[in-house]
């Protein structure tokens, strides 16, 4: 199976959420309670289109694609050097797409002079970021839309 990393393309803001989305409701469940992932999900709404469209944080987005067919979405925020996110769709998770996007994000990161980036992830995802080299920082909680407090891991990488 083939394994692509793109830029992601402007007419494509939903289906960066629709995965996004998936990607929650599909790989987080055992981790986290309902309350946590309906606060996590942002619906493929037309204003939550309009406002990812506004990128106001200017998030160089990505996407992976397996075998030609979208799967997987990355974003970096080159200004405060944060890997904002990596979400694979179940159907693609552990064939290589979310490494690609990792590596990919982790590119652009040191072609943009970055020498570390940081992160939070969430508790299904922090083995996957070990795995490349990210190390734990600590524990803590963000604050989702709901209001609901989802535990978290900060970890970071020199580049």
């Amino acid at each position: 199976m083939a394994v692509n990393v793109r830029p992601l393309r402007d007419e494509e803001m939903q289906l960066y959420l629709e995965i996004h989305e998936r990607a929650i409701r599909g790989l987080a469940g055992s981790h986290y309670p309902q309350d946590a992932i309906e606060g996590w999900v942002v619906p493929a709404t037309v204003e939550n289109v309009r406002r990812l469209t506004l990128n106001a944080d200017r998030e160089i987005r990505l996407v992976s694609e397996l075998d030609a067919r979208p799967v997987g979405i990355g974003a970096l925020v080159l200004e405060t050097a944060e890997l904002r996110a990596v979400y694979v769709a179940p159907e693609a998770a552990r064939q290589g797409c979310g490494t690609a996007l990792v590596h990919e994000i982790e590119r652009i990161a040191r072609d943009g002079a970055v020498p570390r980036l940081t992160l939070h992830a969430s508790l299904n995802a922090e083995q996957f970021y070990a795995g490349l080299g990210y190390g734990v920082l600590e524990r803590t909680e963000v604050v989702l839309p709901n209001g609901h407090r989802m535990a978290a891991v900060a970890m970071a990488k020199d580049l």
